[in-house]
């Protein structure tokens, strides 16, 4: 069975949902500046890179070859829309929160002069939305490539990866930001409501 990511017309839409992806973060990254203020990202950026491409490389690796086992059978084509509508929300969080964020928003952890916290929109419910669109999407991507190791693989690095970056800039924030505290008291939740 080839799966819906590699087969057209799916795959058409699987690509889609790629470019959504990969092209504002590309472009976002080219354009910004982020040398504005102290470099305190303690490298989780990279970690986060490496596990979109580890994701990425092993969804792409495996999936037009999967073996029976390791795909989601019957369940590939329901999946596979879920996961795209999971990358298309995602994407929407991740830079509506961006937007809201305006000029704090740093690919790195930085804290600028006269930097304040944001409690607007997304801000407002979990205090990591722009992580929680990128989590989402990548889990997205897991659930499209239609295999088990790729949702796996997206799920145990991304979690990772953005769990480290959280860390690092929760104590950075902490330490540089005032009411970063009094903040993360009023909104209690780093990525998702009720939960974590």
């Amino acid at each position: 069975m080839t799966l819906p990511a590699f087969r057209p017309p799916t795959q058409f839409a699987f690509y889609a949902a790629y470019a959504l992806y990969a092209l504002p973060e590309i472009a976002d990254a080219v354009r910004r500046d982020d040398g504005l203020g102290p470099d305190l990202d303690a490298r989780s950026k990279h970690g986060i890179y490496a596990a979109v491409a580890a994701s990425v490389a092993v969804g792409f690796a495996l999936g037009p070859r999967a073996p029976a086992w390791a795909t989601f059978g019957a369940l590939a084509v329901p999946l596979f829309a879920v996961g795209l509508a999971c990358v298309v929300c995602g994407v929407a969080l991740r830079w509506y929160s961006v937007a809201i964020l305006g000029d704090a928003f740093s690919r790195v952890v930085t804290v600028r002069d006269g930097q304040g916290v944001v409690d607007d929109g997304p801000y407002g419910v979990v205090r990591h939305p722009t992580y929680a669109g990128g989590l989402l999407a990548l889990v997205g991507f897991g659930l499209a490539f239609g295999t088990w190791p790729a949702l796996l693989v997206a799920v145990a690095a991304g979690g990772l990866a953005y769990g480290y970056r959280i860390r690092v800039e929760e104590r950075a924030l902490r330490a540089e930001l005032d009411g970063y505290a009094d903040y993360c008291e009023r909104v209690p939740d780093r990525l998702v409501p009720g939960v974590y």
